[in-house]
């Protein structure tokens, strides 16, 4: 596979592939939020990769900006849709998953357009507590339109009100969800918080197992 994912408009995605040694059907595409892939995306896309996933993780960022999560949500969709349109890849055994805002990130793309077998939260906010040009979408509002079942690790940054938000909208919208929390804050993980990092990790995987149909 190419890394040469395109954005909406036809420009290339600044994309890395991670292929398995051990293929195992799964496809996975992971979301970097700034204007760059950081060592948190590269390390759950090596994650993905070692356990069987042929990985593909892109930064949703334009000449070296951050943008909007109005417009990079627009560029993960148009992501997904042109990896879900290539050959080998099964529609049933594909996820997105992001770690801070690409977690947000991802789940605003699931709920902007069906495709993903699952989607995975890894410490990125699902309540922002003002909206502004940069966050003009509440994506606790956004949960009504998700199909895929969705794993949520929170850190301790998020205050159990919140979580609970989340988890009642979740419930009331009949979503399959698993919300892990974390004894550490979410934007440690892959990167500086090992034990948090491996409990996550094990929680995710036992997730996709029973939602992609994994061996």
């Amino acid at each position: 596979m190419n890394d040469d994912l395109k954005d909406g408009d036809g420009h290339e995605l600044g994309s890395r592939v991670f292929t398995p040694s051990a293929p195992s059907g799964v496809t996975a595409l992971v979301f970097g939020g700034g204007a760059e892939l950081e060592p948190a995306d590269l390390a759950l896309s090596e994650r993905f990769s070692a356990w069987g996933a042929l990985t593909v993780a892109c930064h949703l960022g334009r000449d070296g900006e951050v943008l909007s999560d109005r417009d990079a949500t627009a560029m993960a969709t148009a992501a997904l849709s042109e990896l879900l349109a290539r050959d080998g890849v099964d529609r049933e055994r594909d996820e997105i998953a992001g770690c801070g805002r690409g977690g947000t990130l991802a789940v605003l793309c699931a709920c902007r357009m069906d495709g993903a077998g699952a989607v995975l939260d890894l410490g990125g906010p699902l309540v922002y507590q003002t909206l502004d040009e940069m966050r003009s979408v509440q994506p606790l509002e956004m949960l009504l339109n998700l199909s895929a079942p969705l794993f949520v690790a929170f850190g301790t940054e998020v205050s159990a009100e919140e979580r609970g938000w989340v988890e009642q909208a979740l419930s009331q919208f009949a979503r399959t969800y698993n919300i892990e929390p974390l004894s550490a804050e979410g934007s440690a993980l892959f990167t500086t918080d090992e034990a948090a990092t491996e409990t996550t990790w094990e929680a995710a995987t036992a997730f996709l197992q029973i939602h992609l149909e994994t061996p």
